[in-house]
């Protein structure tokens, strides 16, 4: 209650700040009249201009052969989607739930690419650095991360191991901090509604001379919605508060016209409480207590990057980059005899690349990159305190003989100190098919990537699990064939087919029968993922700036069948997904919208079925002046009971209900 009278202060604050900039900018609104669009005219982008993170150079989006999707982080803001999660389930091919795996806001978020559901398979990058491994995902930062202080986020589907390395099975999540550009600005974004929720936001942004720069500071708070459904406990509601600071800063200095340096630090702070029950199995049957008790989840990170970009000659650019991430984790239940859960990381990463641009047909990326990590864990289950370090070399190399196709080719060599030495591959390529400017496009690619077992897959030992020292590393081989169509000005359609399969899945297999089983973990021959993706996206400029965009995922995710296990549906999936949003401006400075998310055929983390879901949310923006904004959002409009997950312990998790928002922003 203390943070939430805080924070409700300084929404006080923030709206009070909000009316003095309306009124005090009226008369610099007027002038600028003229010279600035109004709300009703401002555009959208249908299709991205630049790929950054798909190779090893940025490279125009529709010369790229690679499967990207890019999110625009102030697109989606106006939409009132403001989290990277309620972003990312908007992407094809990608399945998670907008607050998190239990669509309570604050907890990690299972984000899986194309059927590829553990979180060793997707690896989360953030400003050039590597935040997830074999022994850390990138769940929780993907769970809790707002899109206020993130800049373009690049979702690179399939195996992306050539340009990435270990981990980037499924695909890649890359994130950045906004750079600054242009005139100063500062933004104050407030808002408040459902289940006592609270989120403020302040940005300043802009250029001065030389010197790029971009600020940030948030803090979030709510009680989230969480009902669990058997009457056995006698207090099935409460005990999910989650509240948060996040920081975020980046500067940019030019040195010259040839050389430019660069800084960036983000530190993020989060609490959130979920609800445990208890089960005492030294008894059979096992007893479960009626009361359910209060697991703290803690949180803190802080990453640190620098860099330097520059270019030598007209032939040779190089960049460096070197970075630090620390991150620590730690749940615990005070109402348990149970040890705490503790996790820490320590990463130093840096990279050396080099452009050559030989000429307008080929251009080669090279250079070598190194990393440490030093990973300790302490729980019930498994105590280590290991490190391990990789060393890798890697090359691409780009060939444009027309203005309308492209070709690449990625190779990458990977030491690692535990596992030795592996070989990644990728071809891609882009065809223009009737030239430069014609409206189809074809692309497509084909990689492998790979994955090391877990500390916890091979040295688990209490409460059931025992690890399997012997386990061998994953390795996965996937493609995509894709066919973009401008259908009109500012419209457009694809359709893409992909597949993955990885040898020697890591997977979990029961031994013996209760009382004296337990679980352990065994390499599957193979699991398989195959399915398409359809999208449209569009603008119709001419009618009150309306827009739209919808996409249809189908993915069929199949563990292979190992001992008395069949061929089964894989954990946290779902074989069908639709997103769909409109949004229109019927009078001037106002805009409104909804948006549909459905998903059926899903399976929980115990391969269990769940209920197919469809969601409905209602979004309105009013720009009251140039400088002020007021915006309201409506969340699962017709308030459906789907269950999230069907935990064996205590039964199903139900989602967050109806819940209804509304704040200003503040721009000067």
């Amino acid at each position: 209650m203390l943070y939430t009278k805080k924070a409700l202060q300084m929404g006080a604050i923030a709206v009070g700040l909000a009316a003095f900039a309306g009124q005090s900018s009226l008369a610099e609104s007027a002038k600028k009249e003229d010279s600035k669009p109004s709300a009703s005219s401002e555009t959208m982008q249908v299709m991205p201009e630049l790929t950054m993170a798909s190779h090893f150079t940025g490279v125009p989006y529709n010369r790229s052969g690679v499967s990207v999707s890019i999110i625009n982080p102030e697109e989606f803001q106006k939409a009132g989607i403001e989290t990277l999660t309620g972003a990312l389930s908007q992407t094809p091919g990608v399945f998670t739930l907008d607050g998190g795996g239990t669509w309570q806001r604050g907890s990690v978020s299972n984000t899986v690419i194309r059927g590829m559901n553990k979180e060793t398979y997707t690896l989360t990058m953030v400003d050039g650095m590597r935040i997830s491994d074999v022994n850390m995902s990138g769940n929780k930062l993907l769970g809790i991360t707002n899109l206020f202080t993130v800049g373009n986020v690049e979702v690179v589907k399939g195996a992306q191991g050539a340009v990435f390395g270990s981990g980037a099975i499924g695909g890649v999540v890359a994130m950045d901090t906004p750079e600054g550009e242009g005139d100063p600005v500062t933004r104050i974004f407030a808002e408040a509604g459902s289940f006592h929720s609270f989120n403020s936001y302040a940005t300043s942004s802009g250029k001065i001379k030389k010197l790029s720069y971009f600020v940030g500071v948030g803090f979030e708070s709510t009680e989230n919605d969480p009902t669990i459904y058997p009457a056995i406990y006698d207090n099935r509601k409460g005990m999910n508060d989650f509240r948060q600071w996040q920081e975020a800063v980046r500067l940019g200095y030019d040195v010259n016209d040839k050389v430019k340096v660069g800084f960036t630090y983000r530190r993020l702070d989060s609490y959130f409480e979920y609800p445990t029950p208890y089960v005492d199995y030294d008894q059979w049957p096992a007893v479960t207590d009626p009361h359910l008790y209060n697991t703290e989840d803690k949180n803190r990170s802080n990453l640190v990057t620098g860099r330097v970009d520059a270019e030598i000659t007209k032939l040779w650019s190089t960049s460096f980059m070197i970075g630090h991430y620390n991150m620590d984790y730690s749940a615990h239940t005070p109402g348990f005899d149970f040890q705490p859960n503790v996790m820490r990381n320590r990463r130093f990463q840096t990279e050396w690349r080099n452009a050559l641009t030989w000429n307008k047909e080929w251009k080669t990326v090279a250079g070598m990159a190194w990393d440490r990590s030093d990973y300790m864990s302490e729980n019930n289950y498994v105590a280590k305190d290991e490190w391990q370090s990789t060393l890798a070399f890697f090359a691409e190399q780009m060939w444009a003989p027309t203005d309308n196709f492209d070709a690449s080719v990625a190779l990458r060599l990977e030491h690692d100190s535990v596992w030795n030495n592996h070989f990644t591959w990728r071809y891609s390529n882009s065809w223009k098919v009737t030239g430069k400017d014609s409206p189809t496009r074809i692309f497509g690619s084909v990689g492998s990537g790979f994955r090391a077992p877990t500390y916890f897959e091979q040295y688990a030992a209490n409460y059931g699990y025992v690890g399997n020292p012997d386990l061998d590393v994953s390795k996965s081989l996937g493609g995509d064939l894709g066919v973009e169509q401008r259908l009109a000005d500012n419209h457009y359609a694809s359709v893409t087919g992909f597949w993955t399969r990885i040898n020697d899945e890591i997977g979990t297999r029961s031994v013996g029968t209760w009382p004296n089983s337990y679980t352990t973990y065994d390499n599957f021959s193979h699991a398989t993922s195959y399915g398409v993706e359809v999208a449209f996206k569009g603008q119709f400029k001419d009618a009150w700036n309306s827009g739209y965009y919808a996409n249809y995922t189908f993915t069929m995710p199949k563990r292979d069948s190992i001992g008395n296990y069949e061929t089964v549906q894989m954990a946290n999936t779902a074989r069908h997904t639709i997103n769909a949003e409109v949004y229109t401006s019927p009078v001037e400075k106002l805009t409104v919208g909804f948006g549909v998310t459905s998903a059926m055929g899903r399976t929980d983390y115990n391969y269990a079925r769940l209920d197919n879901f469809f969601t409905v949310r209602l979004f309105a923006r009013y720009q009251v002046t140039d400088n002020v904004a007021l915006h309201v959002r409506v969340e699962n409009l017709f308030d459906q009971n789907f269950i999230i997950t069907n935990d064996y312990n205590f039964g199903p998790r139900q989602a967050r209900g109806l819940g209804v928002f509304g704040g200003v922003t503040v721009e000067f």
